[in-house]
């Protein structure tokens, strides 16, 4: 009887662990997540929140991200960029107004493509190279 009941014991453990192994693999699923690099308007947004939460709070994460944005979407633009307009050579603009970052230049002045960078203009301005975004022609950056 003892026999039997070991074999049975033993035929019931062999089931399981065969119904264990014979069950379907469960289907995986891996994400892969690729960062690109920060630049611009991202990472003036970010600091610029960290700093004004810092010194204001919640409100002032909020202004500092928008004011942080916009320092970050006009600074550094690709050294291509500098590059072509500091080889170029068109006939000066002159202009009475001051030319400031981040403020529009008028639409009078006379602007020139940027090969391969639909985002950019750039004119000769009183003797300076200024790099203008197209949509707003709010000056990027002034490159001397």
């Amino acid at each position: 009887m003892k026999k039997l009941l070991l074999a049975i014991g033993a035929a019931s453990l062999t089931l399981s662990a065969t119904a264990a192994f014979a069950q379907p693999a469960q289907q995986q699923t891996t994400t892969v997540e690729t960062k690109k690099p920060s630049a611009g308007a991202g990472v003036g947004v970010v600091g610029g929140a960290a700093t004004g939460a810092a010194v204001g709070g919640p409100v002032g994460a909020v202004i500092g991200g928008v004011v942080g944005g916009v320092a970050g979407a006009v600074i550094d633009p690709p050294a291509e960029v500098k590059t072509y307009i500091t080889t170029q050579n068109v006939p000066p603009v002159t202009y009475g107004g001051e030319i400031v970052v981040g403020q529009p230049l008028p639409g009078e002045v006379r602007v020139y493509q940027v090969p391969n960078y639909e985002r950019y203009r750039w004119s000769f301005v009183n003797g300076r190279r200024v790099l203008i975004d197209e949509k707003t022609r709010n000056v990027v950056a002034i490159i001397d």
